[in-house]
């Protein structure tokens, strides 16, 4: 039986569907991009807030390891811990500066948190002469020149604002004010922008991700979740951005997404949850607190195609 000219046109078409759809498969079957995990500390104790050095080398982290909660740092490969603070009080929530030779840190040591710098070198700390009358300063970073710092000033759990510092502690501008809770300022790579979460359109019930044009002042709402979506950090190459949301009994998981909020993804799938996350300067490699075995370790997640 002999087929028509136009029934060999399909014919030939359907072949060449098949076998573009046949190459594409195998070719996703034998690349495919997943997130690998190894965890970096597994101790009885609670090592959280964990972030990469500007060359990638070495990793600071809160740990109450040793019966209070003090600032660590290791390689990054986990080994070579060292402490880096003894202080009676709570030494908390570590981020770099850009040179790598300093580490900006919490501590409630005078009554209220506080920002302290800790130079590597010398050992020597130094308060910033932040004003904190109308709150407490919460979740400091360093601008990418070294010269800004963002900050949430909290008053309370459910009212915050977020200001830029000099480098010295004195307040340059507040840059979110709305009533509501405001957290988790981190910069963009090039200075120009900043990620938060906030609660300011969700009648203060759901956190949710926003950007800030630091020169136009234009915000933009990222995530659209009835649930939380919170802690965002950006990658290497300011493309993308990662961050955390609540699944189902409030379980913590890791997703990404592009920095203009499209093509969320999410990359864990952990019974016990992971938060915090942090990307590396230079790789896709992403360091999370991982709530393992009834407390949290550090865990690093890296892209790998299989």
């Amino acid at each position: 039986m002999f087929l028509t000219r136009n029934r060999k046109k399909v014919y030939k078409v359907s072949i060449l569907i098949a076998v573009v759809l046949f190459q594409a498969n195998w070719a996703l079957g034998q690349h495919k991009a997943v997130w690998v995990e190894r965890c970096l500390t597994e101790t009885t104790h609670e090592d959280r807030y964990a972030s990469y050095s500007p060359n990638g080398e070495w990793i600071v982290f809160e740990s109450n390891r040793d019966g209070n909660w003090d600032i660590y740092m290791m390689n990054s490969q986990g080994e070579n811990v060292k402490r880096l603070t003894y202080n009676e009080s709570e030494d908390r929530r570590p981020s770099w500066h850009p040179n790598g030779e300093k580490v900006l840190f919490e501590s409630n040591r005078n009554g209220s948190n506080e920002l302290f710098t800790l130079n590597l070198r010398s050992g020597k700390e130094k308060k910033l002469k932040q004003n904190t009358k109308d709150g407490e300063f919460v979740f400091a970073s360093y601008s990418p020149n070294g010269k800004r710092i963002a900050v949430s000033l909290r008053e309370s759990e459910q009212k915050s604002k977020i200001v830029l510092l000099s480098k010295k502690g004195k307040r340059v501008k507040t840059i979110i004010e709305n009533g509501k809770r405001n957290f988790y300022p981190r910069w963009s790579k090039d200075g120009k922008e900043i990620v938060y979460f906030s609660r300011k359109d969700t009648d203060n019930k759901d956190d949710e991700i926003y950007g800030i044009n630091l020169e136009t002042g234009v915000e933009a709402r990222l995530t659209l979740w009835k649930t939380h979506n919170f802690c965002p950090s950006w990658s290497f190459d300011n493309s993308q951005i990662v961050y955390v949301t609540s699944m189902e009994g409030s379980r913590p998981e890791i997703f990404i997404m592009d920095r203009d909020g499209n093509n969320k993804t999410q990359i864990t799938h952990n019974e016990e949850g992971d938060t915090l996350p942090n990307w590396h300067p230079k790789e896709n490699r992403i360091l999370v607190t991982a709530y393992r075995n009834g407390n949290y370790q550090i865990c690093e997640l890296e892209l790998s195609e299989k």
